[in-house]
Order: structure tokens, then C-alpha cells, then sequence
């Protein structure tokens, strides 16, 4: 190795003589110059002669009263600094490669795990937009079946005072029936008008019929009227359920709505990091 490193340095001195001899530097010549050395290393070296020729002619024509000696020793000084200056170049941009690597990983991370959060959010917004709108079916059934049940205890009220009212008009013509009987007074005139006592037993059972019927569509209207109070207070349970229970979706769709928004903007700014580390 320091015998090729020699090589080149006679390459280079044989060149130097030459051009000042006013002599064009060959492979030829300077290996007869030197008088020894392969073809390649003379051929490399004098590549490097010419192609470091136009610096060192720059520099001498900077600085021409200063010594050969100087002028070396600064050109090696300053090709070691150019040298160490490519090798940090090249080491900052290893390092700085790395980093926008290891960056855009975790950024495709953050990504990731924002894109979760939003289905996550999504998922939730939905199941419980379905909720609240299962609560107002349930809440409007309630209110159908209440005023289906009001309706039928305003029937079955209607029905019961006709037949109070049928009742007393029967009771009516039955006591006019009666007074009418005791002014004849005269029982072989009532056996003598037998149409009229059977209108009159007629008219008892009716009567006992009617009030029957009365205490049925009593009890029947005490059941309706209970089961209209239970389904107010039903009705109104679910109400104020409903309402509490909407009032808490509407207020964890708003948290959600701002964990969402807060995730788009971490998203955006996060694609945008990554956009400008990719330049």
C-alpha cells in the first residue's frame, strides 16, 4: 500500500515537472519520467492530477509568493476539512433519514389509532341515536294505549248511566204502576187483568237485570279507571325517564361530537406533520 501511495506521488511530481517543462503529462512520458509503476496506478493518478489541476493553479494564482510547501499543506488541510464536512453531511442526513422514519411509523400509528377512535365515536353516536329513538316508540305506544283505554272507560261511563237512566224510568213506571193498583184496591181486579201484572213482573226483572248489568259495568269501569291511573303513572315514569335518558345521550353525543372533532383535527394536523417531513 505505500508503495502505490509512492507511485502517485511521483506520478504527480513527474506531471508537475513536465507541465512546466511546457510538455503535455502522458501515461507515456511520466512513466519514463519515474521509471517504474503500473499502467492502472499511473493512469488513476494522473486522472487525479488533471482533475485537481484547476484548484491548485487557482490557488497559486490567490496566493502566488507563498511556498510550494505552504500551498500543499493547505490543500491537504483543506481536502481532510471538505472531507470530514461530507462525512457529517452524510452522518446529519443518516440521522436526520432515521428521524423522519421513525416519525412517519409513528404517525401512521397515531393515525391509525385516530381512525379507531372516530368508528369508535361513530358507533356510539348511533346506538344511541337508536336508543332515543326506541324510547319516543315506547313513549308514543304508551300514549295510543292511554287514550285507547280513556276511550273505553268513556264508553263504558256512557253505558252505564243509560242504563241508570233506563233503570229509574223503569222504577218510575213501576211505582205509578203500583199506586195505580192500590187505588183500584181490589185484588180480583188485578187477577182480572192479568196483562197487566206480567208487564209488571217484566219490568222487575228488567229492572233487576239492568242493575246487574249496572254493577258489572261498575266493576268494569273501577278496572278501566285503575288501569288508566297505572298507565299515567306508566306514561308518566316513562316520561321523565325519556327525558332524563335523552337529556344523557344528548350530552354524551355532544362529549362525543367534540371527542370527534378533536380526533379529526389531531388527524388532519397529524397527516400534515407527515406531509412536511416527506419534504
Amino acid at each position: 500500500m505505500p508503495k502505490k501511495s509512492d507511485t502517485r506521488e511521483k506520478v504527480l511530481d513527474a506531471a508537475d515537472g513536465l507541465l512546466q517543462e511546457g510538455i503535455r503529462p502522458t501515461q507515456q512520458n511520466v512513466r519514463e519520467r519515474i521509471g517504474s509503476g503500473s499502467i492502472t496506478t499511473i493512469n488513476s493518478a494522473l486522472n487525479n492530477w488533471w482533475q485537481t489541476l484547476s484548484d491548485r493553479i487557482n490557488r497559486k494564482d490567490q496566493h502566488p509568493n507563498l511556498p510550494e510547501p505552504v500551498i500543499s499543506a493547505a490543500n491537504q488541510l483543506w481536502d481532510q476539512a471538505l472531507a470530514y464536512a461530507h462525512h457529517s453531511l452524510n452522518k446529519e442526513r443518516e440521522e436526520i433519514q432515521s428521524l423522519l422514519l421513525a416519525r412517519k411509523e409513528q404517525g401512521s400509528a397515531q393515525i391509525e389509532q385516530l381512525r379507531s377512535t372516530v368508528d369508535q365515536l361513530q358507533q356510539q353516536n348511533t346506538r344511541g341515536r337508536t336508543q332515543s329513538d326506541e324510547l319516543k316508540e315506547q313513549y308514543l305506544e304508551l300514549q295510543k294505549k292511554l287514550m285507547e283505554s280513556e276511550t273505553a272507560l268513556i264508553r263504558a261511563t256512557s253505558e252505564r248511566d243509560d242504563l241508570h237512566r233506563k233503570n229509574k224510568q223503569q222504577e218510575i213506571i213501576h211505582r205509578h204502576s203500583m199506586a195505580n193498583t192500590a187505588a183500584h184496591s181490589a185484588s180480583d181486579d188485578i187477577v182480572s187483568n192479568p196483562g197487566q201484572s206480567e208487564k209488571l213482573f217484566e219490568a222487575r226483572v228488567e229492572s233487576k237485570l239492568n242493575i246487574i248489568k249496572i254493577n258489572e259495568l261498575t266493576s268494569q269501569l273501577q278496572s278501566k279507571s285503575d288501569e288508566c291511573i297505572t298507565l299515567k303513572e306508566i306514561l308518566s315514569s316513562q316520561e321523565r325517564g325519556s327525558l332524563q335518558q335523552q337529556h344523557r345521550l344528548e350530552l354524551v353525543i355532544a362529549q362525543q361530537d367534540t371527542r370527534y372533532d378533536e380526533a379529526l383535527k389531531a388527524l388532519t394536523d397529524c397527516k400534515m406533520q407527515l406531509s412536511l417531513a416527506k419534504k
